[in-house]
């Protein structure tokens, strides 16, 4: 799930360049963005609004109290905002693509006329040793909002088996306010 979250950044790119496409295949999220900056494509600074759905959380085994909770979920929206500094926008790091270091690689990544496409499996370390998933992502962007689904399938910190599907949309809503989360 760490590695879920880590990747929301990642939906908030809006390409400048309609032309500019990046491919990139078994590559770290550091060499991803260095291919987008290198593309020329930049990202819009300012206050963006991320709206997150989960469609679909399954993990084996999990307790009925659990189950419901997340039932309950469902169909329920939340919303996070975010700053994007100019500088930020301008030069985005390893860490705006997702989870960082050796634990996470992008199988493949493919970005450009306006779609976005990228499977990326990570290996837990440390506190999550035993873990693992594979993410698939999935959607359109345009220079000042983005449309993505995820799907993400591995192994849970306790061995059993999970499923997550997401829905999330963005939109570039202006200036930075200051009461935004990150």
């Amino acid at each position: 799930m760490r590695a879920t979250i880590a990747l929301l950044p990642l939906l908030a790119l809006a390409a400048c360049g309609d032309d500019a496409t990046v491919e990139k295949k078994d590559a770290t999220t550091a060499e991803v963005a260095k291919s987008v900056a290198d593309a020329g494509m930049k990202l819009q600074p300012g206050r963006w609004e991320l709206t997150m759905n989960f469609k679909k959380f399954d993990v084996e085994g999990m307790p009925p109290e659990a189950k419901q909770a997340m039932q309950q979920m469902m169909g329920q929206s939340r919303t996070f905002a975010s700053c994007l500094t100019k500088e930020e926008a301008e030069k985005p790091d390893g860490s705006f693509f997702g989870q960082q270091g050796e634990d996470c690689r992008y199988d493949s990544f493919t970005m450009g006329d306006g779609k976005i496409d990228a499977t990326m499996t990570c290996k837990g370390s440390g506190s999550d040793v035993g873990t693992s998933a594979k993410m698939k992502m999935a959607g359109t962007y345009s220079a000042d909002s983005y449309d993505m689904t995820m799907n993400m399938d591995g192994t849970a910190p306790n061995g059993k088996t999970m499923s997550i599907e997401m829905a999330m949309a963005s939109k570039h809503v202006g200036e930075c306010k200051g009461d935004e989360t990150s």
